[in-house]
């Protein structure tokens, strides 16, 4: 994982772009090159990952064509005994410029893993742009008075230059001379769910738990130590226990928790912890350092979106505490709950049409919200974090099953409907993960870290005289940042507008998963919730 940054038309200043580079340098820094190309800039901030040593030295060049790649490419081995290509070192990315000079714009098809990368053909001057299909890795683009065109990881390097600066979309590539010019998709969410067949469903919860397997397998490879976001919630906890299977019970693995003191996650990630025999290490930050860090937060990923920053503070302080152990990679459970209807609200989808609409949406928008989150707040001290459940594989899986399968009445534990009831049930074997977590209600990480932190933000803004969108947007303001780079609409416990349609008359628009009161297990009394679960059946 690292830091690009291009520049191209004209005559490209050098020390300008160097400055505006280093801008991002949070994301690489282990090192940094400026490499002149046809007509332009390249630049890079380097995070030894993968191949530690110089021979992973980026940009990588290949007869005519040189390339930046951010991210991770799982298939490279793959690859390069497909068409030949003999690399000089280990890295998974230098076979991009060979592998785009035999097979040109059908190179995002063929790359399994996160990026985003600039290609150029230094003979033609004409540029190969893309982003991945979810768009875990972030891209920016922009253009300054003068049309020269910009690229970065983070759009902190563009404000301050260009008049124009825009997201370069995942899913999607362009091939031309360089200018902002027409976009071609290469990735396609057209997902059709299967008829459900009761006969089928072991076979069902079978594909699911290989899809799951294999997508952590092919993501531990690493020239770092291991570490794992753990907070106790069922996806994060699903890949810690599943890379213990992996990588079996003398492997060293770390993994890591934030809260407030006393938060709910704190004795379910020890409990996973204990069972998968980890070397856990468990953090607190009060009420005050997190609002203290907020500032800092939204310079670092770029939003005003209160449920991001929400959860993005304590992440970053967390990141500090896992780079400052020398830790540069680590996975996390991102994702799940948008292609498994994860989310409380999702207990209302008035049908099994809504149910997988919502779900596509979800997924085309994560790189506005957490891909956006975890990959800024963690790379804000330089850690690279791994999401299996976006994997593309395991994406097909879940987006073809029948979706009756994914709603929450689908399986019931303990009297009352379950979210993510499929995937907990494909995973309820061999002992993988204590029972309590393995079917404990899903808490937005926002909530998960402290109640008190939701509520203590509220109440400070409060106090303050402000509102907490008043003080997002001041601050969003203040770094200069593009208001055509965050979506904006109604929301309940992170839903599209679509979702927050489903919820009951009276429902708090709110991005907090405790608005779905007749749902969350710590907000609804007793009498609402056997209401709803009655009302369900």
């Amino acid at each position: 994982m690292c830091g690009i940054f291009a520049c191209f038309g004209g005559k490209c200043d050098r020390r300008e772009a160097v400055d505006n580079a280093y801008k991002q340098n949070h994301r690489g820094p282990d090192d940094f090159c400026c490499l002149e190309v046809t007509g332009g800039l390249f630049c890079f901030n380097r995070l030894n990952v993968m191949d530690r040593t110089d021979l992973g030295r980026q940009p990588f060049v290949y007869q005519e064509y040189t390339a930046m790649t951010n991210g991770e490419i799982y298939n490279h081995k793959s690859l390069e005994a497909e068409f030949g290509i003999q690399n000089r070192g280990k890295s998974d990315c230098e076979l991009i410029p060979e592998l785009f000079s035999k097979i040109g714009e059908e190179l995002p098809k063929r790359l399994d893993g996160m990026f985003a990368t600039v290609v150029i053909n230094n003979k033609t001057g004409e540029l190969f742009i893309t982003r991945d299909h979810i768009g875990i890795i972030p891209l920016y683009w922009g253009t300054d008075t003068e049309g020269r065109l910009y690229i970065a990881s983070e759009q902190k390097c563009l404000v301050d230059i260009c008049e124009v600066v825009e997201i370069f979309p995942p899913r999607m590539y362009y091939h031309g001379p360089p200018k902002m010019g027409k976009l071609k998709q290469w990735y396609f969410m057209d997902w059709t769910p299967q008829v459900y067949a009761v006969e089928d469903e072991e076979k069902v919860y079978d594909r699911i738990y290989d899809g799951m397997y294999k997508a952590v397998e092919k993501m531990i490879p690493c020239d770092s130590p291991n570490g794992f976001l753990l907070s106790g919630g069922l996806d994060s906890s699903l890949v810690a226990a599943l890379a213990r299977r992996i990588l079996g019970p003398e492997h060293e693995l770390h993994t890591f928790t934030i809260g407030l003191e006393n938060a709910p996650d704190f004795k379910f990630a020890r409990a996973v912890a204990a069972h998968i025999g980890s070397i856990h290490h468990e953090f607190t930050y009060t009420l005050q350092e997190g609002v203290d860090s907020i500032p800092q937060v939204i310079h670092k990923i770029e939003t005003f979106n209160a449920t991001t920053i929400r959860s993005s503070t304590p992440q970053y302080l967390m990141s500090k505490k896992i780079a400052a152990r020398g830790f540069k990679m680590v996975m996390s459970g991102e994702g799940a709950d948008e292609a498994w209807g994860g989310y409380l609200y999702f207990h209302y989808a008035p049908n099994d049409e809504e149910f997988h609409e919502e779900m596509k949406d979800k997924l085309a928008d994560l790189h506005y919200y957490d891909c956006l989150r975890t990959n800024k707040s963690m790379l804000a001290s330089g850690v690279e974090v791994r999401v299996p459940f976006l994997d593309p594989d395991l994406l097909d899986i879940a987006m073809t099953i029948p979706v009756k399968m994914k709603h929450p009445n689908f399986i019931k534990h303990e009297g009352r409907p379950i979210e993510k009831g499929v995937l907990r049930k494909a995973c309820d074997r061999d002992n993988l993960l204590p029972k309590s977590v393995l079917w404990r209600q899903k808490e937005q990480f926002s909530d998960s870290v402290g109640y008190d932190w939701i509520d203590g933000l509220k109440q400070y803004y409060k106090d303050a005289g402000t509102t907490e969108e008043q003080f997002n947007m001041s601050m969003y303001k203040k770094y200069n940042f593009s208001m055509t780079t965050v979506k904006t609409g109604k929301s309940v416990a992170c839903s599209t507008p679509r979702g927050a349609s489903w919820m009951p008359e009276g429902t708090a628009n709110d991005e907090s998963g405790r608005s779905v009161l007749a749902v969350h297990q710590s907000s609804a009394p007793a009498s609402e919730k056997q209401e709803m679960i009655s009302g369900s059946e």
